[in-house]
């Protein structure tokens, strides 16, 4: 009878463990379609703003903006955006590999990078091995907007500019589909209008219900000419004011777009953790209830056997 209670207690156990996944396994389903959504919400305004760079280019030497200009990579500041918890299988530890390898390849160690971590899971890999922590900051909640970013962006800017740094880079975690989330680092600054438009095609998904959207991709929209762009635009204040005011607000669409996804992940890589782990506790249930009913059905057999002998020990 102990072995059978335990076989029972296990059963309602393990069925309680099932409960607590499916219920994860759903919230995680809405938060990553709220994510999606929230991305290609922001996707035209990110559009627009690549645009009136585009025109704002052809009329200023943007070469020379400390923004923009290039020069010999030495130091490397490493923003990464990993999640606050776990229960999310690979997800974390596959950007961070990710990350560290991309910039070992080119040469950078350790001594040569600074962190900013977005999340603590970055800022636990990084503090445990020694690297400069330029400052850690808790993952912002799902319905975060792109002013959340200004003071990560002043941060990042005022570093750049002071040549603390000779680039800053980004990695994060790209949300391809459901079950296909992809590690992928991108240079944030110097600023470049061909990582930007690389950022704003990746938005839309390759598979799933918001792969085919009305907005199509940026390969679509007219790149305006310098002949068009120098002739017929006319910009107040003055050109130089408009990139410099345009600078930041694009850093912060590269930070906030790269959330989104980063965060479209987390949520999809928790919703197929707590998928497997329900298919698992549903498959431990029905091995226990197997095993139940084979104790049960011995100790019945058993109890039977003892009251024939008793019944035949007493003719």
């Amino acid at each position: 009878m102990s072995s059978l209670r335990a076989i029972k207690t296990k059963i309602r156990s393990v069925g309680k463990t099932h409960q607590v996944t499916k219920a994860m396994e759903a919230v995680s389903g809405v938060k990553m379609r709220k994510a999606q959504l929230a991305a290609l919400a922001a996707r035209p305004y990110a559009m627009a703003a690549l645009r009136i760079l585009e025109r704002v280019s052809f009329s200023v030497d943007t070469a020379r903006h400390p923004l923009v200009a290039k020069r010999e990579v030495r130091r490397v500041l490493l923003v990464i955006i990993t999640s606050d918890r776990g229960l999310a299988g690979g997800l974390n530890s596959s950007v961070l590999k990710h990350a560290v390898g991309k910039l070992l390849e080119r040469g950078i160690t350790r001594e040569q990078m600074g962190v900013l971590a977005i999340g603590r899971k970055g800022e636990e890999y990084f503090a445990r091995r020694g690297y400069l922590l330029e400052k850690h900051i808790p993952s912002f909640k799902d319905e975060s907007t792109m002013a959340s970013f200004g003071d990560i962006v002043s941060l990042v800017t005022n570093l750049f500019t002071r040549e603390s740094y000779d680039e800053c880079a980004l990695a994060y975690t790209n949300f391809h589909s459901t079950f296909e989330q992809k590690a992928v680092m991108r240079t944030l600054l110097p600023l470049s209008v061909e990582g930007l438009q690389e950022m704003i095609t990746g938005i839309t998904p390759k598979r799933g219900k918001f792969a085919d959207t009305k907005g199509g991709s940026v390969r679509e929209e007219k790149t305006p000419s310098r002949a068009y762009t120098s002739a017929d635009t006319i910009m107040e204040p003055s050109p130089e004011e408009v990139f410099e005011t345009l600078l930041p607000r694009l850093l912060s669409i590269e930070l906030h777009h790269a959330f989104l996804e980063a965060k479209a992940s987390e949520h999809s890589a928790r919703m197929v953790a707590m998928r497997n782990a329900s298919d698992k506790a549903r498959d431990v249930v029905f091995f226990l209830t197997r095993d139940y009913n084979k104790a049960r059905q011995a100790a019945i057999t058993r109890e039977m056997s003892e009251i024939i002998g008793g019944i035949e020990a007493m003719k």
